[in-house]
This record gives C-alpha cells, structure tokens and sequence, in this order.
C-alpha cells in the first residue's frame, strides 16, 4: 500500500512539475542574461517576457538558439498572441454581425447582464480567436462567444497595411417582460 501511495505521489509530482515547466521557462540571450518567465506575447519581432512581477521584452534575434526554439514553439501554440495589434493607424470597423439570444431561462423576469468579449481578428477581417473577458451571468458566455465569433470586420492597419488586432466586444442584455394580459371586464 505504502508502495503504491509513493509511486502516486511520485506521478503527481511529475505531472505538476511538467505542466509548471510548460508555463515558466528560462529563456536566455545570446550575451548569458537569463530570463526565468513567460512569454506574454510577441509583436513585430519582439518577445515579452513576464519575469515575475516584471515585464521586460527584448528583440527575437537577441536569445540564443535553443530560447529562439522555445519561443518559436509557444508562437505556434498561441497564434492569437503573435504579432497582434491594439494600437492601430485605422481602427477595425464592423462590416457584419449578429447579436447573441438571451437564453430561455432568462426570458421569464427581468434581467440586466454584460459580457464582455475579446476577438482577435486576423488580417482580412474574420474572427480567428474569442475569449470571455468578464460576464455577469455565466448563462450569458456560450451565445456571446457564438455570436461574436460570426462577426467580420474590415482588418485594423497600421502604417497602411492590414494587420491583425484584438478588440474588446461588450454585449449588454437587458430583459422587460411584458406586462400580465389585462383582463376585460364585461360592461352590463
């Protein structure tokens, strides 16, 4: 039993200490400074690092090979965070989209909720990430992210070229049930 107890433990030390490994990394320049931290994003040839409570950043081509590989790897994993703008020349502008339904179970009293939703849109215009940023009701988060994902803008740009971007999207419900049917009196 103790045996069995111990290799356990072992297992889920192992598998707390390789999901910690996929979220902090030592990624190291070329010139030996060593950054023990994650990638936050990556912007033009630029690496942002959060180190601790720090933010530092430093150009792709600074890191040595292997930190280059690492960094290359997480890009590909998180494509919404790669050269992605939120400061723009010509902001994204709504060209189409559709406004989510307020659930049955919402339907029946009056109700005020927000959700808050942030798209990264891709060069031509179109949707290619949704997250819930904040949300009143969790009710409200499958049909906000549905309907935002349906959305196509014309592309932000910056510096006359169509870039990829990340906006914010807030969705306000807001349900006033119609008043009870008025009963006719029958006049004699």
């Amino acid at each position: 039993m103790k045996a069995q107890f111990t290799r356990i433990a072992a297992v889920a030390v192992v598998g707390i200490c390789s999901v910690a490994a996929s979220f902090a990394e030592v990624y190291t320049k070329s010139d030996g400074t060593a950054y023990d931290g994650e990638v936050y994003k990556v912007l033009d040839g630029v690496v942002y690092l959060t180190v601790g409570d720090e933010r530092v950043n430093a150009s792709l081509s600074e890191f040595d090979a292997s930190s280059q590989a690492a960094i290359g790897a997480w890009a590909e994993e998180n494509p919404h965070k790669v050269d992605v703008y939120t400061k723009w020349d010509v902001q994204p502008s709504i060209k189409s989209s559709s406004m989510p339904k307020l659930p049955e179970q919402f339907l029946a009293e009056e109700f005020k909720g927000l959700v808050s939703v942030d798209l990264v849109l891709n060069e031509a215009g179109q949707v290619i990430h949704a997250s819930i940023k904040k949300s009143t009701h969790l009710g409200l988060e499958v049909p906000s992210l549905e309907a935002a994902k349906t959305w196509i803008f014309e592309p932000a740009k910056v510096g006359g070229k169509s870039v990829r971007s990340k906006l914010r999207i807030p969705f306000k419900f807001v349900n006033t049930p119609p008043p009870p049917p008025v009963e006719e009196v029958p006049v004699s």
